[in-house]
């Protein structure tokens, strides 16, 4: 059974004006270092994957209604390209029986993601 889905979209040049500001801690406070170090080897654009990571972050707290420190849930991906959260114990442990599913897409200006929160029947 669904229990909550959220959407989030972001436009990419507001991350990318927000970690390019002269001494801007942003990206250290936003992004866990895996994150980080994904995005810099993203040649197209080291900014379109931290919008997706952080659309994808608002995604979950809006479908699952925790609400923690940005770092303790991350992204990362699956050999096959798919993206999935990594949550610290204590998110897991309130996530509890439920399942979240996450999907992120990127357009020339925009990430957008979706997560959906559901529990066994």
């Amino acid at each position: 059974m669904i229990t909550g889905i959220g959407l989030d979209s972001i436009e990419i040049s507001r991350i990318a004006e927000k970690c390019e500001y002269p001494g801007s801690k942003f990206a250290e406070k936003m992004f866990t270092e895996h994150e980080r170090r994904r995005s810099a080897r993203n040649s197209r654009s080291p900014y379109e994957h931290l919008a997706g990571c952080f659309a994808a972050r608002e995604a979950f707290f809006k479908a699952t209604q925790i609400w923690v420190r940005k770092t303790d849930v991350s992204v990362a991906q699956r050999p096959s390209g798919e993206p999935y959260y990594v949550m610290v114990a204590h998110v897991e442990r309130e996530l509890g029986d439920r399942r979240v599913s996450l999907s992120i897409t990127h357009d020339r200006t925009l990430a957008h993601a979706i997560c959906i929160c559901e529990r066994p029947d």
